[in-house]
């Protein structure tokens, strides 16, 4: 064999060099991309779906570790909106009910008055003349009948105002229960005050007669006060 010459086997080795070099430095610029430099399709393409897929497993590990049932949070800020807004309305609220309360027990126990004095005027005045009325027993008996009607309805609407709490279980639904239970009240105090002056009538239409029964009439007198609560808690 001949042998090669020095220079030529050098030159052999540097090119040798070189090429493992670029090689070198072309594997470590494809695993290694430098920042605001292009990176190849493919090798681009694999990384893109390997972080989202990292990504996609921690969102799914995050939603399923949110408790079950449990409100978005702009709903709890609106609920706790309208309980601070209910509070500050709450005795406004309460003392308004009562008042519209204490007035309609104030308006029976005035009807339950003037029908006493309407009864003593009859019985001690006027039977003792011999003027007597063949449907006063009936009378009193619708009085006495509305008025104990009317008992439960401001026992009810009295219990709405007491139980109404703004953190209660349903605030809204207590004060639209005492509207109805209200509504319920004035018309019970309506009809308690007609049978009041149904007996007014009669008893005033005897007064000027003679003896024996009625049979006269008379100017309708007035039951005051006339005035009913109106609901406006």
């Amino acid at each position: 064999m001949k042998k090669i010459p020095n220079q030529i086997f050098s030159i052999s080795i540097i090119a040798s060099t070189v090429i493992l070099i670029v090689f070198v430095s072309q594997v470590y610029a494809v695993n290694n991309p430098p920042s605001g430099q292009n990176t190849a399709p493919g090798l681009l393409k694999k990384q893109v779906n390997t972080t989202g897929l990292g990504k996609l497993a921690s969102l799914g590990g995050t939603l399923s570790n949110k408790p079950s049932g449990t409100p978005p949070f702009g709903k709890i800020r609106l609920e706790e909106a309208k309980l601070r807004v209910c509070q500050v309305r709450e005795k406004v609220i309460t003392n308004r009910s009562n008042k519209m309360v204490q007035h309609a027990n104030r308006l029976a126990a005035v009807f339950d008055s003037i029908a006493t004095r309407i009864q003593n005027y009859y019985l001690t005045k006027l039977v003792p003349q011999g003027k007597t009325l063949p449907n006063y027993d009936a009378l009193v008996l619708d009085i006495q009948t509305n008025k104990n009607a009317l008992a439960p309805l401001l026992a009810a609407v009295q219990a709405d105002v007491t139980n109404f709490k703004c953190d209660g279980d349903d605030p809204k639904g207590q004060l639209d229960q005492f509207k109805e239970d209200m509504h319920a009240v004035i018309a019970g105090l309506k009809t308690y005050k007609r049978s009041v002056r149904n007996l007014i009538v009669v008893v005033a239409s005897i007064r000027g007669t003679g003896e024996g029964n009625a049979t006269g009439s008379a100017v309708q007198p007035s039951v005051v006060p006339s005035v009913v609560p109106s609901v406006t808690p």
